[in-house]
């Protein structure tokens, strides 16, 4: 008889042990998942330092491949965004979660550290004063015209606010020339506001009254002239408000579109302008809190206090939300992971999922709800690698991680060691870890050990006579244990034998061997049980173990 353990594709701890395919196990810990057989990851490896106490990092200068270059970093849950522009050589960057919502630019955020180094507040304010207007020269026109002003303030980078409260009314004739006054002068702080710009109405010939551009002026000049000449474009920022100062989860979309959940609702920048959020542009969850913020492919999904939300659509003005008849809470935001495919979350009972293929608790059937709920999921911090979700749970300094395939979930892979934050560099295709003050390149350094606990086999009453490892390289260690024995009996034989025998429980007795080729090599045949189960620990990557009744069946193994 022979007992082979071979597939590796992860643990389970929903199924009884004795009850578990060869393939799976109770436990698969540093184990890189994927090529079938069982492999170790590589430790991360220090690339760069950033301060003490981050929870955010984010590599700016991505359009160059570098693991060391330049990481900015943030003491709170921050959401950065690169800026759609693609030809933009500053690399403009948007950011929530630090204070008021901020962006800024490799000119000024890389010009000291730590990075980012220096910031502008996005968004413009719009002007709180009201301009006025008296006539200057009455003009000779026959014609009147009954007219309204506007300003706004522009700043440095081309952004412009909403427009200031709308004069009183001024009529007069149509060559009149007019002084408008009481430009308010431009809020303090970094805005980097150098322009203001007027606009007037004008009646078209269909009857309807439009603001049109008049003319654009130093922000340091507090009066100008309306002097009768050509109009320009139509105000195009009316309603462009600035981000609330609490938006959060500032995520990219497509179409140039980005969202932010503020006070519970989601809000949706204009098109290519992620500093103009008008309140029209909202999505309330029904009888719930947003959250958190997932992406995949053309489709947002809204995690909440409830049942997520789906949003789509090809602009901020034509978005269409479906609440989802999937009742599965976000518990931890940080938790989330936008896939390509799908977007993954923790919720009160597993790790959840949403995709193309529709909605699946991944960890359905590999955890019960209270293996789940005993991992702490509240604090766990998510991102993706290679198709698999990666999570990392527990207090901070006590972290530990798993990794699960959220399409194929067989089996779960246990990480003995956790991280503080995530961030996945997409020009690389390289997955970066925050340990402390060190951030660390995934599956970069030295080989971990993989680990592997098979199944509990049962058979009838016998012993088994040797074993044989097949592996890529040496040594690998094996531990094979007989279970549910007389404890009278684990106690004599590892009070005769301690060189070869060990007692991880008062009723099992276990055999460790180093084994260093994959020549067979002889078990212990003094042992009758009937419950067996095989442990296997290698920085090498190991194809199979199989144990026989009869050593000469291991030739064939």
């Amino acid at each position: 008889m022979q007992l082979t353990l071979a597939g590796f594709t992860g643990a389970n701890q929903a199924v009884h042990p004795k009850l578990l395919p060869d393939n799976l196990g109770v436990q698969s810990l540093n184990q890189k998942p994927g090529r079938g057989d069982l492999r170790p990851w590589r430790a991360p490896a220090a690339v760069a330092t950033v301060g003490a106490t981050r929870q955010t990092i984010y590599r700016m200068g991505r359009d160059v491949a570098s693991d060391a270059n330049y990481w900015l970093s943030w003491t709170g849950v921050v959401h950065a965004m690169r800026g759609f522009i693609t030809e933009d050589t500053t690399e403009r960057t948007f950011y929530t979660g630090d204070g008021p919502p901020k962006q800024t630019d490799n000119t000024i955020a890389l010009a000291g550290t730590p990075y980012p180094n220096a910031w502008r507040y996005l968004g413009v304010p719009r002007p709180a004063d009201t301009p006025t207007v008296t006539v200057l020269d009455a003009g000779t026109a026959t014609d009147t015209e009954i007219r309204y002003l506007v300003y706004t303030y522009v700043t440095t980078r081309g952004e412009e606010s909403a427009p200031s409260p709308v004069s009183l009314p001024y009529s007069g004739k149509t060559d009149a020339t007019w002084t408008i006054d009481n430009l308010g002068a431009p809020p303090t702080g970094p805005y980097d506001i150098n322009r203001i710009r007027v606009y007037r109405t004008q009646t078209g010939q269909a009857g309807d009254t439009e603001f049109f551009f008049l003319r654009e002026i130093l922000s340091t000049s507090t009066t100008t002239t309306d002097d009768g000449r050509a109009l320009g474009e139509v105000l195009p920022t009316d309603g462009w408000l600035v981000p609330d100062a609490d938006m959060s989860w500032l995520t990219p979309m497509w179409n140039g579109m980005a969202a932010g959940i503020v006070k519970g609702a989601v809000r949706y920048c204009v098109a290519y302008k992620p500093y103009a959020w008008p309140v029209a542009y909202e999505t309330l969850p029904p009888d719930a809190q947003a959250v958190a913020l997932g992406r995949f492919g053309q489709a947002l999904l809204v995690l909440t206090t409830a049942r997520p939300v789906l949003v789509s659509g090809s602009s901020p003005d034509a978005l269409t939300e479906e609440p989802l008849e999937f009742a599965e809470a976000c518990i931890a935001p940080r938790s989330v992971a936008s896939l390509g495919h799908g977007v993954a979350w923790a919720c009160p009972d597993g790790l959840a999922y949403f995709g193309s293929s529709g909605p699946k608790i991944c960890t359905a059937g590999i955890f019960t709800r209270d293996d789940w709920q005993a991992i702490d999921p509240k604090t766990l911090v998510g991102g993706s690698y290679e198709g698999f979700y990666i999570g990392f749970y527990g207090a901070p300094g006590a972290r530990k991680g798993f990794a699960i395939d959220p399409v194929d979930p067989t089996g779960v892979y246990w990480l003995d060691k956790g991280y503080d934050a995530l961030y996945f560099d997409e020009l690389q295709d390289a997955l970066y870890v925050l340990d402390g003050t060190s951030v660390k390149k995934w599956d970069s350094g030295d080989l971990l050990t993989a680990t592997f606990r098979s199944k509990v086999w049962r058979t009838y009453e016998t012993s088994f006579a040797g074993a044989r490892v097949l592996a890529d390289a040496f040594p690998v260690t094996v531990r094979w244990e007989a279970q549910s024995l007389d404890p009278a009996v684990v106690s004599a034989r590892v009070a005769a034998r301690p060189d070869i025998y060990s007692a991880p429980t008062s009723t099992t007795l276990r055999f460790t061997k180093t084994v260093t080729s994959r020549k067979p090599f002889r078990l212990p045949g003094d042992i009758l049980a009937t419950d067996w189960q095989l442990e296997v620990a290698s920085t090498n990557p190991v194809q199979s173990v199989v144990v026989a009744t009869s050593y000469g069946e291991l030739g064939n193994a």
